[in-house]
């Protein structure tokens, strides 16, 4: 059994759950205690169980509020460098492209080389500085209310300049994903581009990091059948 199932196992078991003791669940899942040692080293870590002496507790899921763009483009960095090198591989050359704003979107401007001769649209003034920084000369910054918190570009001039837009690959900003595949973000505002630039994207893709799962956050903008995850 890979790991992923594995602890997937173990977070069902738990749930509903009081305290389980260690030895309890090594039995009734018949998993090696030092295997699963292991596992809920990495689920604590997740902040998905709180560990107890002798046992383990599930942690329910939390509601992620948004914060500041400074504060995100410290965390979970080696992750979100993965994320943007995977979501490149993506890219063809000279395809139209959306990147969203959002730490996730930002490394992927920041990876981004300008020999794939792309044209690129976006919603965030921190990409636009990288993506001029790596020498692409076609990137278009949209128009509209100026978000202090996420740097992200808002409003009705944002969404009445994606209708005349036609991309080949868009990715967007993940705030959480629920267990159901719901997929949500912190605000109707941010909702809104996000949703006119699936109906305007012959592919999207939702960048979301490990701590982005199992989470809720204010406004579902999507799930796992209108776009995919990475």
């Amino acid at each position: 059994m890979i790991k992923k199932q594995r602890q997937s196992i173990i977070l069902n078991f738990l749930k509903g759950k009081k305290i389980v003791a260690i030895e309890t669940l090594s039995n009734e899942l018949k998993i090696p205690l030092t295997t699963l040692r292991r596992d809920l080293a990495e689920l604590e870590e997740l902040k998905k169980i709180v560990k107890l002496h002798g046992g383990v507790e599930y942690k329910e899921p939390a509601f992620i509020y948004e914060d500041f763009f400074e504060k995100k483009i410290k965390d979970n960095v080696k992750e979100k460098e993965t994320i943007a090198k995977e979501a490149i591989k993506k890219i063809k050359k000279n395809d139209s492209i959306f990147i969203d704003s959002g730490s996730n979107g930002y490394f992927i401007a920041k990876n981004l080389k300008a020999d794939l001769n792309l044209q690129i649209v976006t919603n965030s003034i921190y990409n636009i500085l990288e993506l001029v920084k790596n020498g692409h000369d076609n990137v278009y910054l949209l128009g509209g209310k100026f978000t202090n918190v996420t740097g992200a570009i808002l409003g009705f001039e944002a969404l009445e300049a994606l209708k005349n837009y036609n991309f080949d690959i868009a990715f967007l900003g993940v705030n959480a994903v629920d267990e159901n595949g719901n997929i949500y973000t912190t605000s109707p505002e941010h909702a809104q581009v996000k949703i006119e630039v699936i109906k305007n994207s012959r592919e999207s893709y939702g960048l979301a990091d490990s701590s982005k799962l199992d989470r809720k956050s204010f406004y579902k903008f999507a799930d796992k059948e209108s776009i995919k995850l990475i």
